[in-house]
């Protein structure tokens, strides 16, 4: 009998981590492998291709630590295989982290896939807790991107013999993804932002108005930014370009509304908010990738495309350090180095080539899905 994984998560980014893990473990068929969708990651699964099912086909109405119990008892698995996410609310539970409490429970095999340079210690934790509650959630193996994250992660008191530096297998395609991408592809993909443009900026929004205290501005305050700086350009550089928005698939509603309000009054049709174009190709398709702190960023560095961090008045730690702090991608911390960075940016090839440059160190090999799997595999017996 072949050993068996279950794989699941519910955020984002933790579920894009761990898809091409599921996809190589369906290809080799040396294990029978379930995946479970909860809510944000089930429109990701069904992009990839993926058979999965959720917890109402297990007769499960929520996520908590005793129904992941009766969902490891159905399921019976060898190792389970999660994403990792952060509390957003002391009410919320999320599946990474109660089903990884119940495997400790049940004594089984549980590997986490981290994918991003931020939130390390509380990802693992009841952030509401306090003390009590750091390291809760924490895997018998965590999969992490590279040196500097075991550095960070070791600094905040991590066990030094659950980390193992796999790469994020997400970014294992991004470098081949933009060798393929061609100019048709490109005016197909600029043709649906509808935008009759000949420079265009992609903005990614990753940072809700809710915690705007925190951090000093949101998705909103940035692309009034970008647009105010493309006003103020020279009229042969203003009429040319346009901003595609994307905002995070989490973005709460009323965020979405308040945007969208802002770019049908002020946006005087140089403002796109798309919602069904894949971020690969709008990185690919654009001349810049403007963010806060989306790990797109980091995605548009692999694909050897400019990038630019902006945080005008940041509040608090800069989530993004791993590449600004490093000088991989250029950052603004004011509203007016925000506004040169866009400027300069727009109106000189040559600087966003310099970008490109100057990011060229950080780079990934292309083997972090293999390396996961291999894992997850030792993990669950094979």
């Amino acid at each position: 009998m072949k050993p068996k994984i279950l794989a699941t998560s519910w955020h984002p980014g933790g579920i894009k981590a761990i898809i091409p893990v599921i996809k190589q473990a369906k290809k080799d068929s040396l294990v029978d492998i379930i995946t479970i969708g909860h809510e944000f990651s089930e429109p990701f699964l069904k992009q990839a291709g993926i058979d999965y099912k959720t917890i109402q086909d297990y007769s499960l109405q929520d996520v908590s630590q005793e129904s992941m119990q009766k969902l490891l008892q159905q399921t019976n698995p060898n190792l389970v295989l999660t994403g990792t996410s952060t509390q957003e609310n002391q009410e919320e539970e999320l599946i990474e982290q109660t089903i990884t409490l119940a495997t400790k429970q049940a004594q089984i095999a549980s590997l986490s896939v981290l994918d991003v340079w931020m939130s390390y210690w509380q990802r693992f934790s009841n952030i509401y807790e306090g003390e009590k509650g750091k390291f809760k959630f924490l895997p018998t193996k965590i999969a992490i991107m590279d040196k500097y994250a075991k550095q960070e992660m070791l600094s905040q008191d991590f066990p030094k013999d659950i980390l193992v530096i796999t790469g994020n297998p997400h970014f294992d395609n991004l470098e081949q993804k933009a060798k393929s991408f061609t100019p048709e592809k490109q005016n197909q993909i600029l043709e649906q932002t509808r935008l009759n443009k000949g420079t265009f900026i992609f903005y990614v929004g990753s940072v809700w108005e809710k915690i705007k205290d925190d951090y000093g501005y949101w998705d909103l305050d940035n692309i009034q930014l970008i647009n105010e700086s493309i006003k103020a350009l020279p009229q042969k550089h203003r009429k040319r370009t346009g901003l595609i928005t994307k905002l995070h698939p989490r973005t709460p509603k009323q965020d979405i509304e308040k945007i969208s309000q802002y770019i049908k009054e002020k946006g005087e049709g140089r403002i796109s908010l798309v919602t069904d174009i894949h971020p690969h190709d709008l990185i690919l398709a654009s001349d810049l990738t403007l963010t806060a702190i989306s790990t797109t960023a980091i995605e548009a560095v692999y694909m050897h495309k400019p990038s630019i961090s902006i945080q005008p008045g940041l509040k608090c730690q800069d989530d993004l350090k791993i590449v600004t702090n490093n000088h991989i991608i250029s950052v603004g911390y004011t509203t007016e180095d925000c506004q040169h960075l866009v400027k300069r940016a727009i109106t000189d090839p040559n600087y966003r080539q310099k970008l490109i440059e100057q990011s060229s160190k950080f780079t990934t090999d292309g083997k972090a899905t293999q390396r996961v799997t291999d894992l997850a595999y030792k993990m669950a017996g094979l």
